[in-house]
């Protein structure tokens, strides 16, 4: 008799769990998740003084910056550019220079040419960055140019000097006596609003900043549908990073993203990931690197997203 009787609560019992599995893992109506906005952290003011820039945020990813002088130039326009190099380190002071090779991060070139600009003017000089990896965080130059023409009478190497402010991003003033101006004078310096935004530049240190771009999702019971971009908008590449998801605190899964370089990014979609409940409040997206990485920001790493059961 006893038997029966717990076969008999047996049977019951793995009915009930039977049925609440069914229910558990019955199809649902897809519920949206919807972003729980979190006011992000404040950032360094960068402040921008009277000198225009061709870019806000237009930088190096270094402070020790190479250069390389070609064959063309003779001894005059080289004592010249080597000469302004130590002019902006010596203004700068937190930007300096070294002579590298043809892979270095300034080109400095000559020619013997005579460029007309109408009304008896010429050209003495051109330059800027070359190569520039763009985000919305910084625009990175990998490359500069300087090409140096004939003719210079003044002592002060003004015309060097002008070329390598276009390579740091400054367009022209409208100071006759700053250094950017667009014709030279032998009295021309830069200004000390071109020192306070290097400084300023420069002085952010030079880290990776990944971003959450966006992410859009829908549950539907158990199962997880989203798509998420990543991007890199800092100033240097990362490697081997993850993507972790949390529902309710709980981890879900961990996806490897591996490297991301400066002004690269991920999207990822993902269909019918399985969640540990259907019954979900809040869920996490954040991107893990370990305790090996360092970040301008850290707060648009993670987005939080609610489960709006408001909509259906």
């Amino acid at each position: 008799m006893i038997w029966k009787v717990i076969s008999s609560i047996v049977i019951f019992l793995m009915f009930v769990f039977s049925f609440a599995f069914m229910i558990e893992n019955l199809p649902r109506d897809p519920v949206e998740l919807k972003v729980n906005y979190v006011e992000p952290e404040s950032v360094e003011i960068i402040n921008y003084g009277a000198v225009p820039v061709f870019a806000e945020s237009l930088r190096f990813n270094h402070n020790f910056i190479s250069y390389f002088i070609e064959s063309d130039c003779d001894e005059d326009r080289r004592g010249m550019m080597i000469e302004s190099l130590g002019i902006f380190s010596d203004e700068v002071g937190i930007v300096s220079f070294f002579e590298g090779d043809e892979t270095s991060d300034i080109k400095v070139g000559c020619s013997d040419e005579f460029i007309e600009l109408g009304d008896n003017l010429f050209a003495a000089g051109e330059g800027g960055p070359s190569r520039i990896i763009n985000t919305s965080g910084f625009k990175v130059i990998e490359e500069g140019k300087v090409l140096l023409y004939n003719g210079n009478d003044c002592d002060y190497p003004i015309v060097a000097l002008h070329e390598l402010g276009h390579v740091f991003g400054f367009s022209h003033s409208d100071d006759p006596k700053n250094i950017m101006y667009n014709t030279s004078d032998c009295e021309q310096r830069m200004s000390e609003d071109m020192v306070d935004l290097m400084v300023d530049l420069y002085s952010i240190e030079a880290l990776a900043d990944i971003k959450i771009e966006s992410v859009d999702g829908i549950v539907k019971g158990r199962d997880l549908d989203f798509n998420i971009s990543i991007l890199n908008e800092g100033l240097l590449d990362v490697v081997e990073i993850d993507l972790t998801i949390f529902a309710d605190g709980d981890v879900v899964d961990v996806v490897e993203l591996g490297e991301i370089g400066i002004g690269y990014g991920r999207t990822l979609r993902v269909e019918n990931m399985n969640m540990p409940k259907s019954s979900v409040d809040v869920l996490e997206f954040v991107v893990d690197y370990g305790d090996t990485l360092r970040e301008i920001r850290k707060d648009n790493n993670i987005v939080e997203m609610i489960v709006d059961s408001n909509k259906t």
